[in-house]
């Protein structure tokens, strides 16, 4: 059996990564929900609610990279490709940071729409399992509802 046939028969997501994935929606899911139902909660206002979301999805956005750039090291005949693709997330990501609103938010919208379609690319060409997409796609879903939710709340 090669390796790519035995990424696509890893199927089942792995209880940590499925945990800690849960866990990185908090910020997503609470901000996003604070914007839109108690925007002045526990002092904090939406400006500053705002901030944190945008600065975590740019943080978020910045870590998916870097599973894409550690993905990139096993594949030296694509390294250009793959290192650019690898970079992107971070570079759209900051200059999301520097934009004003609601623009940031429908910038790292794009960005994780893109990193999802791009990660289900990675699965269907045998780069990472099964699993790994099944986890991206809920994920990429839930992250993509809390930033439309605080666009809807801008």
């Amino acid at each position: 059996m090669t390796n790519n046939q035995s990424l696509a028969l890893d199927q089942s997501i792995p209880v940590p990564a499925l945990l800690l994935g849960a866990a990185g929606l908090i910020p997503f899911v609470g901000s996003a929900a604070c914007l839109l139902f108690a925007p002045d909660v526990l002092g904090l206002n939406s400006g500053l609610l705002h901030m944190v979301l945008v600065t975590y999805a740019a943080l978020i956005a910045s870590f998916l990279g870097g599973v894409r750039w550690g993905n990139a090291l096993a594949k030296p005949e694509q390294y250009g490709r793959e290192f650019i693709i690898a970079v992107m997330p971070s570079l759209v990501a900051w200059l999301a940071l520097a934009t004003p609103r609601p623009y940031d938010l429908m910038m790292l919208i794009a960005i994780f729409l893109a990193l999802g379609v791009s990660d289900i690319g990675l699965v269907l060409a045998g780069g990472a399992p099964r699993w790994y997409g099944k986890l991206r796609v809920g994920l990429t879903a839930i992250v993509v509802i809390s930033l439309l939710g605080a666009l809807l709340a801008h």
